[in-house]
């Protein structure tokens, strides 16, 4: 009995000022927990927005980026291919076209290489969409707006080029196959916004066939 409780008075004061020792320590308290929180939220209040305001303005890069590239693909396509090839930008959308034969030629799909003589505007079995562009659609980018002036700066509702298979460019600011083509040799300027986003996105349309991003 006296071993046991020599034992005993040797452990329980170490294990009792361990336990003291355990309580004693410092913890965050509810008011540096709620100021760490309050932190946190200012920095997320600051940061989220202009975020967003980053990530809508690549989206309306990304856009301008692929306006130019259907631009100059009709072109390439249009020599590469031997074809009458047509970019339509009208209603917020771009649209590439390319001429065939139809369905009464012993080979519907055949390229045509006339640009003038294609019914572009009527001709639905006459012509073949091989690509396009519609922000309205695209989710992410449905609040994107797209519009054409000339080098004048007047505003182009409707804007048809066309490029025959040497790589020349022809145009027409309608959609209407009694308006007959005219040799592409101005500058077409192709603009992009969107809201909450003050700076425009642009690409020039030039007459070789090249698009250039501008306002980047």
């Amino acid at each position: 009995m006296r071993v046991l409780r020599a034992v005993s008075d040797r452990v329980t004061p170490c294990g009792r000022r361990g336990l003291r020792g355990a309580a004693g320590a410092r913890a965050f308290t509810l008011i540096e927990l709620m100021v760490v929180i309050l932190i946190i939220t200012v920095f997320a209040a600051v940061a989220v927005p202009t975020a967003v305001l980053q990530l809508r303005e690549r989206r309306l890069q990304e856009a301008a980026r692929q306006v130019a590239l259907l631009f100059r693909q009709a072109r390439l396509h249009a020599v590469g291919r031997g074809t009458a090839t047509l970019v339509r930008i009208t209603d917020d959308t771009v649209t590439l076209f390319e001429a065939r034969e139809g369905p009464g030629a012993s080979c519907p799909d055949m390229p045509v290489p006339d640009c003038q003589g294609t019914p572009w505007a009527n001709g639905l079995t006459q012509r073949r969409q091989i690509g396009g562009f519609e922000p309205a659609a695209s989710g992410e980018l449905s609040t994107i707006a797209l519009g054409v002036t000339d080098s004048g700066g007047s505003n182009v509702s409707e804007l048809e080029v066309c490029f025959s298979p040497s790589g020349r460019g022809f145009v027409r600011e309608a959609i209407d196959d009694d308006q007959a083509f005219t040799p592409l040799t101005e500058t077409y300027l192709a603009t992009l916004t969107r809201p909450g986003i003050s700076r425009p996105r642009n690409v020039a349309l030039l007459p070789n066939g090249t698009a250039r991003l501008r306002g980047r």
